[in-house]
């Protein structure tokens, strides 16, 4: 434990002078999570409901942002860079290693989120979360899993150039899945919802509307998470790439 924790302050060191990191992670989330739902609450004052529905499906976005893209881009980099090959031949077990890489990643995802509701609350009145408690529970868990799954999606990054391109598709179905590109659902046919409905991003949202509201069924949510886990865990187990590939 000693090992992995110290694996995880070491990423968060280089995340935070990461001048790349900063602008397409940091920059990019906390635009996207507290600038818009500030101008929804500009645009249709003295409605709270569209403001909470802008701010889930966001959350959900830069949660993707913060958490399988990020974990995507970082471990292809030290994959392609020999990183993890070395931190291997340090004695350090393979948990140590990658556990300490997402607990980083995770822990960076959580703390961007609570810090955009935090301003949201503040700034642009948004309501309370009847049940705080789950709504740190679904962003923390919610976190974990996008780490993992961008751990497991390395397997068809073929470079580190690559890695932003092919995470893409995720960010996107993951905004349209959970709101976060306003009611383009609805424009879709009803089979396109059913389908986006299944993804973790969704579940996060749909975990943190029954927060808010108290509507939806959190614990349908919390067993979307643990399918996507157990599929990222199997995945990550057999496709988990340490060096890149032979030319």
């Amino acid at each position: 434990m000693r090992e992995l924790v110290a694996v995880a302050r070491f990423g968060g060191r280089l995340y935070w002078r990461d001048k790349v990191a900063l602008s397409t992670s940091v920059a990019l989330s906390l635009g996207l999570g507290i600038g818009l739902p500030f101008m929804m609450a500009k645009v249709q004052p003295g409605a709270p409901g569209v403001l909470l529905d802008t701010h889930l499906g966001l959350l959900a976005m830069i949660m993707t942002l913060t958490a399988f893209m990020q974990a995507a881009i970082t471990l292809t980099a030290r994959r392609d860079q020999l990183i993890l090959k070395r931190m291997r031949a340090t004695g350090l077990n393979d948990r140590e290693i990658i556990g300490g890489e997402l607990t980083n990643v995770a822990a960076q995802s959580v703390l961007l989120a609570l810090v955009v509701c935090a301003v949201l609350y503040a700034g642009a009145g948004l309501q309370l979360p009847r049940n705080p408690l789950v709504l740190v529970l679904f962003v923390v868990v919610g976190a974990g899993v996008l780490a993992l799954l961008g751990a497991a999606w390395t397997a068809v990054i073929s470079r580190t150039e690559m890695a932003a391109t092919m995470c893409m598709p995720w960010f996107l179905l993951a905004g349209v899945g959970a709101g976060g590109f306003g009611p383009v659902l609805q424009l879709l046919p009803s089979w396109v919802g059913t389908v986006l409905g299944v993804l973790p991003t969704s579940a996060i949202a749909e975990g943190a509307r029954f927060a808010y509201t108290g509507e939806g069924d959190v614990v349908l949510a919390l067993l979307k998470l643990a399918a996507w886990a157990a599929i990222a865990f199997v995945t990550f187990r057999s496709r988990f790439r340490w060096e890149p590939r032979k030319s």
